[in-house]
């Protein structure tokens, strides 16, 4: 029974998320996205990491929430836009999808093969940014940041993992026995 709950919400969530989300203004949208942003590659920014991005827009859509930012780096910070004139490359998919390789629980380059995951545009800046997302170590986030993040990746990958494994039941076929 909870593993049924477990992945009806998880298959659910995005469907009841999406109309109060997109009640949120988007200068609240971007200083919280910004902020995250800040806060997850502190040592990439100082290092330099997201030099790439200069004078160049990542578009990051999440497709069943209706939501999406773009996202550059400029005077070396990451910044977020509501629109910008042209995306350099795009990365899109699913809420569960994007959360599952936040928390490290699915590859992005499975996601790609298995088209839920799309890269579209510049493949080089979209190497470049899928390699650095990859290398963010999780150990380095806040605590408040990382154990939400790897409760719900856990738990989406549970609630897969179930459903994946779960029997088909055959319809009733409306003959009698």
């Amino acid at each position: 029974m909870f593993q049924q709950l477990q992945r009806r919400l998880v298959e659910q969530a995005p469907r009841f998320l999406r109309h109060p989300l997109k009640l949120v203004p988007f200068n609240l949208q971007k200083q919280l996205m910004e902020s995250l942003l800040a806060r997850v590659f502190k040592e990439a920014i100082a290092d330099g990491d997201f030099a790439f991005l200069a004078d160049k827009w990542l578009k990051v859509d999440v497709s069943d929430l209706e939501l999406c930012w773009f996202i550059s780096e400029q005077n070396g910070q990451l910044v977020v836009a509501r629109e910008c004139d042209k995306a350099d490359v795009c990365f899109s998919g699913t809420a569960n999808d994007l959360i599952l390789i936040a928390g490290r629980k699915e590859d992005p380059d499975s996601l790609f093969f298995q088209r839920k995951l799309k890269i579209e545009g510049d493949t080089e800046l979209g190497l470049e940014v899928k390699n650095l997302m990859d290398s963010l170590d999780l150990d380095g986030l806040p605590s408040l940041m990382k154990y939400p993040l790897m409760d719900l990746a856990t738990f989406i990958e549970r609630a897969r993992t179930e459903s994946a494994q779960a029997p088909v039941q055959a319809a009733p076929s409306g003959i009698p026995s």
